[in-house]
Order: C-alpha cells, then sequence, then structure tokens
C-alpha cells in the first residue's frame, strides 16, 4: 500500500511538472512574434531530435535494443504526439481560426480522461462527474471568453470551417490515442527507462521531421518574417529550449507519469498544461488575467484536485461499477 503511494505522489510530482514544462510551448511563440509557427516547430522537433540522437549514441546496448525492438511504436507516437498532431493543427488554425480550433484541443484533458477511464477504470463514473464538469466548465469559459473577445468572427467559407473542425478533432484523436498507448507502453514494460524511451521517440521525431521538411518548403512555410520581429539567435535559443527542455524534458516527466498514474487521472494533469500557459503568457505581458478567464482556470486546477483523491485501484472500480 506504501508503495502504491508513493508511486502516485512520483506520478503526480511528474505530471506536474510535464505540464509546467509543456506551458513554455504557449509562451516561447508568442515572445517569438512574427516568425512562421511552422518554423518554430520544425526548429523545436529538429531540435528535440538532435539531442535525441546525441543521448542514443551514449546510451549504449540498452538504448539501441529499445530501439531495435520497438521503432516502429516510436515512430508511430513520433507522429501521433508530435509531428502529425501538430500538422492537423496547423490545418484547424488556418482553416477555422485559432478560437475554434483551441476551444477543440482544449478538449483533450477531457477526452483522455474519459477514454483512460473508460479502458482502464480508475474511478467510479459518478465519482469522476465533479471534476470532469469543473474542468469543462472551465475550459469552456476559458474558449468562449477568447472567441468573444479576440476573435470574435472569423471570415471564410463554411466548408474551409468544416475542413478545419475535422483537422482539429483528428489532432485531438491522434493525441488521445497517443497519451493511452503510451501510458500501456510503459505501465506494462516496467523495466523501459523512462528517459531511454523519450530519446528514442526523439529519434523517431527528428527523422519525421526530417521527412516533412521538403512538403514545407515546397508549400512556402520558411519565409522570414518582416523586419522587427526578433532576430535568428532569439529563434534559435527558443527552439533549442522547445526541444532540449519542452519536448525531451517534458516527455521524459509525462513518461514517468503515465507509467505511475491511472490513464485518466494522467489525462485530467494535462490541464496543468493549459494553466501554466496562460499564466506564462500573463506574466510576460505583466498582466493579471482578466476576471472571467481567472475563474475559468481556478475551475480547471479546482477539477484537477478533487480527482487526485478519488482514485482507486482498477479492480476495485470494476467491482463498484457492476455492484
Amino acid at each position: 500500500m506504501t508503495r502504491r503511494y508513493g508511486r502516485t505522489a512520483a506520478g503526480l510530482s511528474a505530471g506536474i511538472a510535464a505540464g509546467l514544462v509543456w506551458g513554455l510551448a504557449f509562451l516561447l511563440p508568442v515572445l517569438l512574434g512574427g516568425w512562421n509557427p511552422v518554423i518554430v516547430t520544425v526548429g523545436r522537433y529538429l531540435a528535440y531530435g538532435l539531442l535525441s540522437a546525441l543521448l542514443f549514441a551514449l546510451g549504449g546496448r540498452p538504448m539501441r535494443q529499445l530501439a531495435r525492438q520497438h521503432w516502429r511504436l516510436a515512430l508511430a507516437f513520433a507522429v501521433a504526439g508530435n509531428a502529425g498532431y501538430y500538422l492537423l493543427l496547423v490545418v484547424g488554425i488556418r482553416a477555422a481560426g485559432a478560437s475554434l480550433t483551441d476551444m477543440v484541443i482544449g478538449a483533450i484533458p477531457v477526452v483522455v480522461a474519459v477514454a483512460g477511464n473508460w479502458l482502464s477504470p480508475a474511478y467510479r463514473w459518478r465519482r469522476l462527474a465533479l471534476p470532469l464538469i469543473l474542468v469543462t466548465s472551465g475550459l469552456v469559459l476559458v474558449s468562449t471568453l477568447e472567441i468573444t473577445g479576440v476573435h470574435a468572427y472569423q471570415p471564410g467559407p463554411a466548408g474551409e470551417k468544416i475542413i478545419g473542425l475535422i483537422a482539429a478533432c483528428g489532432a485531438v484523436i491522434l493525441w488521445t490515442w497517443y497519451a493511452l498507448a503510451n501510458a500501456r507502453f510503459l505501465t506494462t514494460r516496467q523495466a523501459v527507462s523512462s528517459a531511454h524511451w523519450s530519446t528514442v521517440v526523439g529519434v523517431a521525431t527528428g527523422a519525421v521531421t526530417l521527412a516533412g521538411l521538403p512538403l514545407a518548403a515546397l508549400t512556402g512555410q520558411f519565409a522570414a518574417p518582416a523586419s522587427g520581429s526578433p532576430g535568428t539567435g532569439q529563434l534559435i535559443a527558443a527552439v533549442v529550449i522547445l526541444g532540449a527542455v519542452v519536448s525531451w524534458t517534458g516527455t521524459w516527466l509525462w513518461n514517468l507519469a503515465s507509467g505511475r498514474l491511472s490513464p485518466t487521472l494522467a489525462g485530467l494533469l494535462v490541464n496543468v498544461e493549459t494553466v501554466a500557459g496562460f499564466a506564462y503568457v500573463y506574466a510576460a505581458k505583466l498582466q493579471w488575467p482578466p476576471l472571467g478567464q481567472l475563474t475559468g482556470l481556478l475551475l480547471v486546477i479546482t477539477g484537477v484536485a478533487l480527482a487526485v483523491p478519488r482514485s482507486e485501484p482498477a479492480a476495485t472500480s470494476r467491482a463498484c461499477e457492476q455492484s
């Protein structure tokens, strides 16, 4: 019992830390101003891939054996959790608008939590209801305020918006599959090092990014921004932080959490990324969030906090559901 709670505490710490690290992905693109988000993302994943390649070369036989045994899964996670997810996100933003897409993407923690509890029960559904209601209400409130206050109307044909929404929903499906499959992989293979797996997936992500460079170049994604934007030095510094800290370290922490927590609780902890991202952006602007957004973020935090003590062993939960 003590060991189980120790693993849970370690998983919670790692999941919260992962969210705090991933929140930087909201801040750094804002600080980069006019740089194309595709350039920022390609730089991020190339930096992630290069760091991972270096660590892979130093990892010795255990690392090579892990990659040889699971390279197909690593490639699938590189697409679903990184490159493919982001590609669909960009399509959604450009076709349906940033606000509408962000509202769809904001549902990822809830979708992961519900799907995770359905596939691997860790909560009685009635005990999960209040945290999910609070989290969903907070996300909807923040998203609605963003839509009405920042992008009240997104011009464009209805067909384009439908395509954008389909792409955004596809991004949610991809990342949900990645989160649940990654958790299942790590919990069934306790001997796999979280750091080694982050490195192997990073090598695969770098390879996928390199393969996508010609397409990005042909579609004109590498055009330099207008003058007055942060310079190349700031871009390089930002993508190195995104690759080394946000991607490699964040994935390592997420792997630690995924191997120690139920998919439901790990999914709810993804909300820490959203809250941290908003906090970082407003802190950089030396501003407090508006009261409505602050209320929404507090609802999210409260929902996650309420979910933590309600987690139960899977077998107990199944028995309760059947009774």
